[in-house]
């Protein structure tokens, strides 16, 4: 098979894994407890910001399979494991330890308490992975602790400290501002390299 992405916290709408497996007929793997309707989520909220000569031809082919063809992409390119990734899921579950193995890619686009596990097995699996953080759940994650400017270390509890606690983890990430993502555009990443 070609390349896998893990996209991790991407239920919800699925709006991620729907730009992926159709507009660069990727294979996507989504981890996350909330179930999705990627075909809905493309014909909904994607297909109407393509170009209007792609919402042509995918609008020809749904009529043509009987508005089939949308469901069936999405069929063929996504699956789902409904669960957390977690520590404990992380141990236990094969499923989810051979969805991390086969990826090429693991992303984490506002991936909520995910987001420090998706760079933890990154790393862990010597696998490329980009994150952009955005809630910190400063009282859920207690242990997290960054060294500031001033030498003295604490709690990290705004996004900027997040930020900086992930890209620390290891010399070889990077962090960059996406600057035409609007919001909590920080991501941090490696290329696996």
């Amino acid at each position: 098979p070609g390349a896998i992405v893990l996209d991790v916290a991407g239920g919800g709408r699925g709006e991620l894994a729907a730009r992926l497996c159709f507009c660069h007929q990727l294979s996507v793997t989504i981890v996350d407890p909330r179930p999705t309707k990627v075909g809905d989520t493309f014909e909904t909220i994607v297909l109407p910001k393509l170009p209007k000569k792609w919402q042509q031809r995918i609008e020809t082919k749904q009529r043509e399979s009987e508005n089939t063809f949308i469901e069936s992409i999405a069929k063929e390119r996504v699956r789902q494991l409904t669960m957390m990734m977690d520590d404990d899921t992380l141990a236990t579950s094969r499923e989810l330890q051979d969805a991390i193995e086969q990826s090429s890619l693991l992303l984490g686009m506002h991936a909520d308490g995910a987001t420090e596990a998706i760079v933890d097995v990154a790393l862990q699996y010597n696998k490329p992975f980009c994150v952009v953080p955005c809630c910190v759940f400063p009282s859920l994650f207690t242990e997290r602790r960054i060294r500031d400017e001033d030498g003295v270390e604490r709690q990290v509890r705004t996004h900027d400290q997040f930020c900086r606690y992930l890209h620390q983890k290891d010399e070889r990430l990077r962090m960059e501002i996406i600057s035409t993502f609007p919001g909590r555009n920080v991501a941090i990443w490696w290329d696996g390299k």
